[in-house]
């Protein structure tokens, strides 16, 4: 029978933000005023959200709406990822170029806090702040988890070693809300809860489907952990691969008990053209937000209730690669990626090399009824 979704969060476009480049990521500030996108130019975008809600938003353009700021500047690679600290307007992001930076970012003209250049050797995948706010963890494709300072940046530990816990290339990572615990995801599909006071991996988690060796490469990992707001469900996303190459895959989305480790639940989110569950976010209304992309011209955003059987609502649009949720949980923003693709780039004319960019669609919700 057909899902029927939760009163109040039928989505309500409100404006597409145009950009001059792609992006990676989006997030709005915890303060609500704000909304970063992480640029593959070496910049952290935004844009002020806080203007009040005009009753037809078709009558103002997205420059009026939500007029873009200044840039915070610094990075020499893709911003890969950043967070936001729990309670100061300061947030840390992190490059290709395994660059770690901290910044004040409700400053008229964002300047670095701190920085560390070599914070990983290789690519920085993701970042997160501990709950109290007082640790940062990264993790990269060398293969490495490590805690830092959140106050200057200092290294504080490293997470196991790529010879004793075989971490691969570690895609994902994300504290539980009692501050006790992390967990990572890597490139093979392996699953890790360290114990933060040992330092120690204390279980694992099943995510082999997230992977398979197709030939000689490697291909899915665990691209998104994620916990729901009490810290009861740990959700696992990536793709279920079919093939190397170019790859294909059906997005899957596995949810799994925290306090047991046992699943709960995995959902197939179309077919093998889908590709990943590139980002999630959990709504407190007790529903999961995610974005799914695959072949060219493929996506979808949806919303799901753990323990039923399909999304309810689950809809079209291409090349999604991001959802961020205001904090008031009445807004939310997808990234969607615009331009060309494969060999009509190479057609471009006078020799220009078009880049894509990553248009911001933004959404309301109704507020919830208490």
């Amino acid at each position: 029978m057909p899902i029927e979704p939760p009163p109040n969060t039928t989505p309500l476009p409100v404006a597409v933000i145009p950009t001059e480049r792609q992006l990676s990521l989006v997030r709005f500030s915890p303060c609500g005023k704000f909304l970063f996108g992480a640029g593959r130019d070496a910049r952290m975008w935004r844009w002020q959200i806080d203007a009040p809600r005009p009753a037809n938003p078709a009558e103002k353009p997205p420059a009026e709406l939500f007029p873009a700021l200044a840039p915070l500047t610094g990075h020499n690679g893709w911003v890969t990822h950043f967070a936001f600290h729990p309670k100061p307007s300061q947030l840390v992001s992190v490059d290709s170029w395994g660059q770690l930076t901290c910044w004040n970012y409700a400053a008229e003209m964002p300047q670095s806090v701190w920085t560390v250049k070599d914070a990983h050797n290789r690519w920085i995948r993701q970042v997160a702040y501990s709950p109290d706010g007082e640790r940062i963890a990264t993790c990269g494709a060398d293969r490495a988890i490590r805690l830092w300072s959140a106050a200057d940046g200092k290294p504080l530990h490293e997470l196991g070693t790529p010879s004793s816990d075989v971490l691969d290339d570690v895609f994902s990572i994300a504290f539980h809300p009692d501050g006790k615990s992390l967990v990572s995801g890597d490139l093979r599909g392996r699953v890790k809860h360290w114990d933060l006071a040992t330092r120690a991996v204390t279980r694992e988690f099943d995510a082999q489907l997230l992977y398979m060796l197709s030939r000689i490469q490697d291909v899915g990992g665990v691209r998104v952990l994620a916990f729901d707001r009490d810290g009861k469900t740990l959700a696992i996303a990536g793709t279920q691969p079919a093939s190397g190459g170019f790859v294909e895959g059906t997005p899957v989305l596995r949810l799994v008990n925290w306090l047991d480790g046992k699943e709960s639940q995995t959902l197939l989110l179309g077919d093998k053209t889908d590709g990943f569950v590139h980002d999630l976010a959990y709504h407190p209304d007790g529903f999961w937000m995610g974005v799914c992309s695959g072949q060219p011209g493929k996506g979808r955003y949806i919303f799901h209730r753990p323990g039923e059987p399909q999304p309810f609502l689950n809809q079209p649009l291409a090349n999604c690669h991001s959802v961020a949720l205001h904090p008031q949980h009445t807004r939310f923003a997808v990234i969607t990626n615009a331009g060309t693709f494969g060999q009509s780039k190479s057609m471009a004319r006078e020799g220009i090399y078009p880049g894509n960019s990553s248009p911001i669609h933004v959404f309301d919700l109704p507020p919830t009824a208490v």
